[in-house]
């Protein structure tokens, strides 16, 4: 979109808007939306006159947001000039390829670059989010849309393909087709990252704390790209249903464990490759299952004995019949098994609450049912 002087105007009042707030909150030691609307809204409205009401409330929303992620540890101070829109502040026409936004001077329309991703994505505009460039006097508009979809009914279809998906450390992914994704270079790059940080922060000078940040800006992007091409290449196999165990990081990370695990742990990226194959696998209008991860490391994926012994590092070694497995390909294999008899559950549920609606609406009975759309997505 074009370099306007108005929305750069309402960038600037709205940076103000969100300082004043987070000042307030980080004194008050509160990130309660209601609290900083009471104690800024009165001097947001005095100090900024010409700033619309409703971008107070968004600027009140996003410093809020911003105090809560740092749980008041420090100081914030915004630097930068983006604006948050909602419902009530902006409109997108993308037949025209234009945009209504709120700004200082009134509600303006302004021209968007056409591209395929609006064509691919249809539906209800929910709120979007202007970013300014002042070194480069650009603007970008970045608009978040909410698409229902019908999931078609696949219960009768019996060669429904699941894929089991086991996580870890040294492998990032495990399959059940017998793929691996290992992270072997991920972990290397990474400990370059880590050497390099612990450098800079024994240097210690301005120089090296401006060179830590922008390194690790660039490790992130290297993992949420890794994490990307991982994803892609997963929900591209011809599978319709990808089944994880429902882990939580937080809670694998315990004493135990010891320093190193722990910190390969939380360098680790999990739910990252999880939401990436989530939202790719619905654009394909396929669906994601999650499992009890209880026991599918210990279980045999052949004859299915159970025993804490059965695994002995990354070897999978059944003491019944003698199976032998990589470790993490016999726990995708149960995840695999699991997964396809939840998908089925889930869809049967579903079926059977939209029969007894229908029965419902026949009797001329009136039903608060909830009608699932679909399953596991």
């Amino acid at each position: 979109m074009p370099y306007d002087s108005s929305l750069l105007e309402t960038g600037k009042q709205f940076r103000e808007a969100c300082q004043i707030v987070l000042d307030y909150g980080f004194s008050e030691k509160t990130f309660n939306k209601n609290k900083l609307n009471r104690g800024t809204y009165r001097e947001v409205r005095e100090k900024i006159p010409t700033l619309p009401s409703a971008l107070v409330q968004t600027a009140r929303d996003t410093a809020s947001e911003s105090l809560k992620q740092t749980k008041l540890a420090k100081e914030i101070h915004r630097k930068s000039y983006t604006i948050r829109y909602d419902r009530r502040t902006f409109r997108f026409y993308p037949d025209s390829h234009t945009i209504s936004l709120t700004t200082v001077k009134g509600r303006l329309v302004f021209p968007v670059a056409n591209s395929p991703l609006i064509e691919k994505y249809r539906g209800e505009y929910t709120n979007a989010q202007v970013f300014i460039d002042t070194r480069q006097r650009k603007m970008f508009v970045m608009v978040q849309v909410e698409i229902v979809r019908e999931v078609e009914n696949k219960v009768e279809n019996k060669e429904i393909r699941v894929v089991g998906i086991d996580r870890g450390i040294n492998n990032i992914a495990v399959l059940s087709n017998n793929m691996f994704f290992n992270s072997g270079h991920l972990k290397d790059v990474k400990g370059r990252y880590r050497y390099n940080k612990k450098r800079l922060q024994h240097a210690g000078t301005r120089s090296a704390h401006r060179k830590l940040k922008e390194l690790s800006g660039r490790e992130r992007r290297f993992v949420l790209d890794t994490n990307h091409a991982i994803s892609r290449k997963i929900v591209n196999l011809p599978f319709d249903v990808f089944a994880f165990e429902e882990l939580n990081a937080s809670g694998m990370r315990k004493k135990g464990n010891g320093r190193g695990f722990n910190h390969k742990l939380g360098s680790w990226s999990p739910y990252h490759l999880e939401q990436f194959i989530e939202y790719k696998a619905e654009d394909l209008n396929k669906s994601v299952i999650y499992i009890d991860p209880k026991y599918t490391s210990q279980t045999c994926s052949k004859c299915g004995y159970r025993d804490k012994n059965n695994r002995k590092g990354s070897i999978f070694h059944c003491l019944n019949c003698h199976f032998e497995l990589h470790a993490d390909l016999n726990a995708s294999r149960n995840i695999e098994v699991l997964g396809k008899s939840e998908y089925f559950r889930l869809l049967s549920t579903s079926q059977s609450l939209r029969s007894d609606e229908s029965m419902s609406t026949d009797m001329g009975e009136t039903s608060n049912k909830p009608t699932p759309s679909g399953v596991g997505s």
